[in-house]
């Protein structure tokens, strides 16, 4: 098993192929598995490095996941590429592990050929503070729709998941996120059994999406000047879709593209159209 310390953190990762790097970050609540079909598609053109992220199967990390904030993963994610010595890659982040990539890229944009978000859960694009009573409301007048379904995500699905968690059932919690992020019922029971299984491992990063997150705004996303590829489902959440279309508007170079037949997590729905869409993007963008 080949793991990697980036600053006391150790993290496991895959390496395969050879050519432009190409790093993939996995969201919640998966691991680096969650690419497999990905590295396969990718690994004849590229060097591609998929990893799980702190908290993630299989790294042995103990700890309660409330260092795992978006910064730290950021900080993970350029020791990573630095350790490596991948230089500067093409950077691929799904949901959790998108608003880590679009933080980095915010932070860092030397180090990108590329970025690639997938439904990218970048929350402070629709509430910088979750808590304010004030931002609802205007998040409500300016968007009704996009509110009341983030408003479903909140109560019905991601309160109640942490409380699970809080009491070690970690079936209910995932079942709960699952449910929220994809707007229907019975998400978990109906996966391959695989999958299934993957995200039962993870249980414990669905406490991810309780923990603080950076102001990443609009602004900040104009100043990522890098070719970049915003990937939605056509049937997740409508909050995450909402998401992704302010990404895809807020930075300059950015192309959007909706994967059929999916929802939350295109690459493991309708891995060939997904595979299929980054990979053209990637080879135009080496070129």
């Amino acid at each position: 098993m080949a793991t990697l310390d980036v600053g006391g953190v150790e993290l496991y990762y895959t390496d395969v192929g050879h050519g432009p790097p190409v790093v993939l970050v996995h969201g919640i609540p998966t691991d680096y598995r969650a690419w497999n079909s990905t590295v396969s598609a990718l690994a004849g053109d590229f060097r591609v490095v998929a990893y799980s992220r702190r908290y993630a199967y299989p790294n042995l990390r103990s700890g309660d996941v409330t260092d795992s904030t978006i910064e730290n993963n950021a900080t993970d994610l350029e020791r990573l590429i630095a350790r490596l010595d991948l230089g500067r890659v093409h950077l691929v982040g799904h949901s959790y592990g998108g608003f880590v990539a679009a933080y980095l890229a915010s932070q860092q944009p030397t180090l990108l050929r590329s970025l690639t978000l997938v439904e990218p859960a970048i929350a402070s694009l629709l509430l910088r503070d979750p808590k304010s009573g004030g931002e609802k409301l205007e998040l409500l007048f300016r968007h009704p729709r996009i509110a009341l379904s983030a408003q479903r995500y909140l109560k019905r699905s991601n309160e109640p998941a942490l409380a699970a968690l809080a009491q070690n059932d970690v079936d209910t919690a995932v079942r709960l996120n699952l449910d929220g992020i994809e707007d229907r019922p019975g998400v978990l029971n109906g996966l391959p059994a695989e999958v299934r299984a993957m995200m039962l491992d993870n249980a414990r990063t669905v406490k991810e999406t309780g923990l603080p997150y950076p102001p990443l705004t609009r602004h900040e996303l104009g100043g990522i000047r890098r070719p970049t590829l915003v990937v939605r489902g056509s049937t997740s959440a409508l909050w995450l879709r909402g998401i992704a279309e302010i990404t895809g508007a807020s930075i300059p170079l950015a192309r959007a593209v909706a994967i059929p037949s999916s929802g939350h997590f295109p690459h493991l729905a309708n891995p060939a159209a997904f595979n299929g869409e980054l990979r053209q993007f990637l080879l135009a963008a080496r070129a």
